[in-house]
């Protein structure tokens, strides 16, 4: 097994695309499948895909469910299993309950890789392309730790357990902060499931708990977008200090202006364009 690792960049705001597309080509068939659709990071992904494989001459298609959990998932999984494309690019929402219906996708035929997230059994796998998302986490913990002096309290705003990528962010920050800064208190971490809504209730509850609420990190662009929803909601904005992943475009305004005061930024553009240079190896 190869395994294709794409270093953390910082992304480009990319134009929203379509749920599906396909480009005419007589190259191989691959499909990709995102983690859900009407999120900024995916649709920039697909937006790198698709650039990639129209130079390289692929037919793709690209589908995604509405929400970025398995149950949702599986079934476009099991949609682009009966299509029985060369090769299957996909980023899988949870790393244990998608090994099934890729292990089935791979037995029929597909050469299979992930792309931003994986699964627990790399096996099927052609390769992975991935970031260090624990070292992104430690990276988010020492940025934090500098705005807020050190010290206070500090809370995560995450995906539930059963995302490789999310749970290592959480992981790497938590190991951070009890290696090196003693005088935060980590709260732990609280669970949005991709809903801005629920991030935002997850800080102004938390305020309401704990108002001397010094940081938070969020490990994705939804979590973030809906923090700062929550911060502004409280009153709130700039007394707590907070950095995020991804580089949405609601999340570089924030920044500019002061709301959140750090990313760290994958660029999922490039993710999508590496991973249809393996798929024209792999066909060819």
């Amino acid at each position: 097994m190869t395994k294709s690792i794409v270093t953390a960049a910082m992304a480009l705001a990319m134009a929203s695309l379509g749920a599906s597309s396909a480009f005419a080509q007589d190259k191989g068939t691959v499909a990709l499948v995102l983690g859900s659709s009407g999120s900024p990071f995916y649709q920039a992904m697909q937006c790198g895909a698709q650039a990639r494989a129209k130079e390289l001459g692929l037919t793709l298609t690209v589908s995604a469910a509405d929400q970025f959990a398995a149950d949702a998932q599986i079934p476009v999984v099991n949609a682009v299993t009966a299509g029985g494309p060369n090769v299957a690019a996909i980023v899988p929402t949870d790393m244990q309950a998608l090994i099934p219906p890729m292990r089935e996708l791979a037995e029929r035929g597909t050469k299979v890789i992930t792309v931003d997230q994986t699964i627990a059994d790399p096996s099927i796998l052609k390769t992975q392309v991935l970031t260090d998302n624990k070292a992104g986490g430690g990276m988010a913990a020492d940025a934090l730790a500098k705005l807020i002096d050190g010290k206070g309290k500090v809370l995560v705003i995450t995906q539930p357990p059963g995302s490789l990528a999310q749970d290592a962010r959480e992981a790497g920050f938590a190991e951070t902060l009890k290696a090196k800064y003693p005088d935060i208190q980590y709260l732990g971490p609280q669970y949005q499931s991709n809903d801005p809504q629920r991030a935002a209730e997850i800080i102004t509850s938390t305020l309401s708990a704990h108002p001397d609420l010094a940081g938070v990190f969020s490990t994705n662009d939804q979590g973030a977008i809906g923090a700062i929803t929550g911060l502004r909601q409280a009153g709130a904005v700039g007394k707590v200090k907070m950095v995020a992943y991804d580089a949405a475009s609601a999340e570089v305004a924030a920044l500019k202006n002061g709301e959140l005061q750090g990313l760290i930024a994958q660029s999922p553009s490039q993710q999508g364009a590496v991973a249809m240079d393996i798929a024209a190896k792999l066909i060819a």
